[in-house]
């Protein structure tokens, strides 16, 4: 089924970090970047904006229609992914590898090698196609497309450690420290695909993305940081995951109960977790949210007959309100056959 993709072009540079992680390792917090916005952070960015710009007794609304008895949901994303010029890329299928040290460098590969790969007929890895500092993988086709030299490594994006500065008191002194960011080449950004369950609320999604693209997504938004423009104007069809085939996940996951961890995990799955949490502030205060692992982009995993996922509430002990993180799968599905040692 056609979706919607939303294009995000960065108007500045962007910090984007999870506070513990693999974007985190051996960071103090701000001294390391991800190149991606994780579905719940779109989500969570959305909702916080729609909370200021509407109310929030209409936001309360919106996130009871995620309920289980709920089957279709009112809004579904994945998560943003590079891209550059027309050209998407998705998280390399972690159950894909040539057991070379090279591809376990890649994080991201372009259109064709993921859907060849998804098809079960990977194409013979060639380490001359990695570019942007070998964490890219891309078909010679599409790298003819960016009109660009096979010599030379053309870099969707950059990052660059900026230093920060806190001016003390008379009494206390001030303090450097730095923020690596990331900077999107030229006609390069990050995607997303969206599903609405109805147009008017694609339209009000829409608005509190412009709200947000003039107030910023990401960390040090006081900065300046991570204000962009969008665009809607292109789909993408993808194969549907089939029930009791393989999937990979587009978005990071929470499964909804016991029994849907065990019903997705079959012997043939291959999978990272991304352990999320973070600090949630109000009125001049800030409480640790809880901890929850999630399954991360690019996870293999099997197909059951029921939607895979959840709203997962982080309220931390004597909060006053819930605090929901997004955790849908969006399932591309995979050839019988295209999964994990048969890829390699």
């Amino acid at each position: 089924m056609a979706t919607t993709i939303y294009r995000l072009k960065f108007k500045t540079q962007l910090h984007l970090g999870r506070s513990i992680g693999a974007a985190q390792t051996g960071s103090l917090g701000l001294e390391k970047t991800e190149v991606y916005i994780p579905a719940d952070t779109i989500f969570s960015a959305i909702c916080q904006t729609w909370s200021t710009f509407y109310d929030t007794a209409s936001l309360t609304d919106f996130l009871d229609l995620y309920s289980p008895e709920n089957e279709l949901l009112p809004f579904t994303l994945t998560s943003a992914f590079p891209f550059a010029q027309n050209i998407y890329f998705f998280p390399r299928p972690i159950s894909w590898s040539d057991r070379s040290k090279e591809s376990k460098r890649i994080q991201f590969v372009s259109d064709n090698i993921f859907r060849a790969i998804i098809s079960g007929n990977p194409p013979q890895f060639d380490k001359e196609q990695l570019m942007t500092g070998d964490k890219v993988w891309i078909s010679d086709p599409e790298r003819k497309r960016l009109n660009t030299s096979d010599d030379d490594d053309y870099f969707v994006w950059t990052t660059n450690t900026r230093p920060r500065v806190a001016i003390g008191s008379r009494d206390a002194g001030s303090e450097i420290w730095h923020v690596e960011t990331t900077q999107f080449n030229t006609d390069c950004g990050l995607w997303f695909a969206a599903k609405f369950d109805a147009e008017a609320t694609q339209q009000k999604i829409e608005t509190l993305l412009r709200v947000l693209g003039d107030c910023g997504i990401g960390g040090e938004r006081n900065a300046g940081y991570g204000l962009f423009e969008f665009d809607n104007d292109a789909t993408i069809d993808l194969p549907d995951a089939v029930a009791g085939d393989p999937f990979v996940t587009l978005s990071p996951i929470c499964p909804k109960s016991p029994d849907q961890l065990q019903q997705i995990c079959n012997e043939d799955a291959a999978y990272t977790f991304i352990p999320l949490t973070g600090w949630i502030g109000l009125r001049g205060s800030a409480s640790c949210r809880q901890q929850v692992n999630l399954f991360g982009e690019g996870s293999v995993l099997n197909t059951p007959s029921e939607r895979v996922g959840r709203l997962v509430n982080l309220q931390p002990d004597g909060f006053s309100h819930p605090v929901y993180r997004y955790g849908y799968a969006w399932q591309v599905g995979i050839t019988a056959g295209g999964n994990a040692d048969s890829l390699t």
